[in-house]
């Protein structure tokens, strides 16, 4: 088979061919510019050095948050491409009033002649940290004119890739495109393409902010557009993936659903003063339960920052009472009975102090919102033969045996709490196992439905 011709050449299909995995996703020309200043302010708000190769439309709105991050002094490179069009001329046939001009520390690069290419549009990063490809292409409609390169009123199609291997070839293709002119730079026709390999993994932490910066420009769209958004940030060789960025998609969707629906309704003069408090009422809880999603999606975020701050190891006698202690006036509010049992001359654990800190609290609130007035949680250290036990148990409502395995779950919530009025979003009990992973431990969790809970966490004695 032959390879394409210049004018046949397509990035666009090209990235489809190489990952058949890749969903594109049909949105607006002003979702797609939305995308691309979110990743680029991303790298600006990360302090991230990169090298950006852009092709988009010369209205200088969409180069203005390139502008930023070259001024910022942050951006490596920045290269401006253009189709070569009639005479090597780069000018749209639409005139340059509003176009953008090329800046100094903004390269312009100019591309052969395509007539694919000259409809697709792409932001492709390059870091050591977080490389990534953003692709538009221009659909054409039978009532639509022929695409204009600017994209306003046009279909698109778009990826969203952070697959290396696309990115590479996205690149080679690109800078084979290349068309030498007096202003095109010598490193970009070198045969090396990047002085740092492409990484095969982004840090989970990294990728969680990202994506948490792409919510607001996603929902809108529909429930299914939705999910093929988050599969673009769903990759086999990420540890934070589809399983917990769909769940996230929905935890976030609903409670904005249900408060346009609310005000929608409230907008109504027909309706009486008890429905309209009925409407108010719905619009309290779900603006706390985003809050409390947005606080739980913040701890994720943290987990890993301020950790050199942290000791390394600890001793449960200096840190469960203070723990223990700040829970005392909550629980004495509702009436339930708690205390701890820490036998003297207890070893160190190997946790360092801020995550156990963390641990405990969330396993403590959990006992907490399950357990009714007249209860009891008691905190209790044991040694085994695997290590140094901590045990939390509870006289709350229990938890369904067939619930149990899927409680560490992100935003996995059980038929019990689903079943009662306690508010949360499923992520104490998902942050708690990650950290007690990260520790070299054990979680277990004992539970019988109307007796109550057991949380069982076994760490490794300190060798310091």
């Amino acid at each position: 088979m032959n390879p394409p011709t210049t004018s046949e050449l397509s990035l666009y299909q090209l990235t489809q061919n190489s990952d058949p995995d890749l969903t594109p996703v049909t949105i607006s020309a002003t979702t797609f510019r939305e995308w691309v200043d979110t990743a680029v302010q991303f790298l600006i708000d990360q302090e991230i050095q990169g090298t950006v190769w852009a092709k988009l439309p010369p209205h200088s709105r969409w180069w203005s948050t390139l502008e930023t991050y070259y001024q910022e002094g942050i951006s490596e490179q920045i290269y401006r491409c253009s189709i070569s069009r009639s005479g090597g001329s780069t000018t749209s046939r639409h005139g340059s009033s509003g176009s953008y001009s090329s800046q100094d520390g903004i390269t312009p690069i100019v591309l052969e002649t395509s007539s694919q290419l000259r409809r697709e549009h792409f932001c492709l990063i390059l870091s050591p940290q977080l490389c990534s490809l953003i692709l538009a292409q221009e659909q054409i409609t039978a009532e639509e004119d022929p695409p204009s390169g600017l994209l306003e009123p046009t279909i698109l199609k778009v990826i969203y890739s952070f697959n290396p291997n696309v990115i590479e070839k996205a690149l080679s293709t690109i800078k084979h495109l290349i068309t030498i002119t007096d202003t095109t730079p010598v490193e970009v026709l070198a045969d090396s393409m990047l002085p740092f390999p492409l990484p095969n993994q982004i840090d989970t932490t990294l990728l969680t902010r990202l994506w948490y910066q792409f919510m607001p420009h996603i929902s809108a769209v529909s429930p299914n557009r939705q999910q093929e958004i988050s599969q673009t940030f769903s990759t086999k060789s990420f540890s934070l993936g589809e399983e917990f960025l769909q769940p996230l998609t929905r935890e976030l969707s609903t409670p904005l659903t249900n408060i346009k629906t609310a005000l929608q309704l409230l907008e109504s003069k027909q309706h009486k003063r008890d429905i309209r408090q009925r409407y108010i009422d719905l619009l309290k809880r779900e603006c706390d339960r985003q809050n409390t999603l947005l606080l739980g999606l913040q701890e994720l975020l943290e987990l890993n920052q301020n950790l050199e701050e942290s000791e390394p190891t600890v001793h449960l006698e200096e840190l469960v009472p203070g723990i223990v202690s700040t829970y005392q006036a909550i629980a004495e509010e509702k009436g339930i009975n708690l205390g701890y049992t820490i036998p003297p001359g207890f070893p160190a654990i190997a946790c360092p102090s801020g995550w156990l800190r963390r641990i405990l609290q969330n396993i403590i609130h959990n006992s907490l919102k399950f357990t009714p007035e007249g209860g009891r949680i008691t905190v209790q250290t044991d040694l085994r033969s695997e290590g140094v036990q901590i045990s939390v148990s509870d006289t709350g409502m229990g938890i369904e045996s067939s619930d149990i395995p899927k409680l560490f779950d992100s935003f996995y919530r059980g038929r019990n709490s689903l079943n009662s009025s306690v508010e949360g979003v499923g992520l104490g009990l998902t942050i708690v196992n990650y950290l007690v992973e990260q520790c070299g431990g054990k979680i277990d969790i004992i539970s019988q439905v109307g007796k109550g809970t057991i949380v069982k966490v076994i760490f490794q004695e300190s060798t310091d």
